[in-house]
């Protein structure tokens, strides 16, 4: 165990706060960065990113205090916690896109959650009370792919269009697009499962 975030994954598990607090001050910045940069300036008026990322912390710490997560290669934290964060952003963008809101009147039909699984996730994504199942789900399909496939979900994650991804890992369109398929279909399952639960 030589990556320094799973020894403090490790330590804090154990019940060390100030591994909390290295975590929390190793990633933060970046993870605000993130948040950030998926926001529209109209959008931006409404969703703070440093909020959204405090709340991803709290849920990292929550499932992580309970062993939810298996932090076993380098970058597989913050992988995660980007996840998290890009989960929580969605959710609040949803909340202020909806109808009721009147956010669409402040701007064109085009909605800032296209930086998810295209816009059928945006329709079709998971309520509130799914959150953990897909957190899991996501932690689960990026933990056992290989690094292109992970490095896929990332990118596309981070909103780059498919075209885009298969330049950027090497890979042909259709691998791409099977991969997310695949990926919507988990996903899909998996909120299945626990609406049914």
């Amino acid at each position: 165990m030589n990556d320094p975030s799973m020894v403090l994954v490790e330590l804090f598990r154990q019940g060390d706060e100030a591994a909390a607090g290295e975590m929390f001050q190793r990633y933060v910045e970046r993870l605000i960065a993130v948040a950030r940069n998926r926001l529209s300036a109209k959008m931006k008026r409404r969703v703070d990113a440093e909020d959204v990322v405090q709340s991803a912390f709290r849920s990292f710490f929550a499932h992580a205090q309970q062993g939810r997560y298996e932090i076993e290669e380098t970058g597989d934290l913050w992988r995660l916690l980007v996840v998290i964060t890009i989960n929580k952003l969605r959710q609040k963008v949803e909340y202020h896109t909806a109808a009721k809101r009147g956010f669409n009147r402040e701007q064109s039909q085009r909605m800032d959650t296209s930086f998810a699984f295209g816009h059928e996730a945006v329709d079709k994504g998971p309520s509130p009370d799914a959150e953990l199942a897909v957190d899991e789900e996501i932690e689960q399909l990026t933990t056992g792919m290989d690094e292109v496939q992970r490095r896929i979900v990332e990118l596309r994650l981070q909103g780059y269009g498919i075209e885009e991804i298969a330049e950027d890992v090497g890979r042909s369109e259709r691998t791409v697009r099977r991969l997310m398929e695949k990926v919507r279909e988990r996903l899909e399952q998996r909120m299945s499962e626990s609406a049914s639960a």
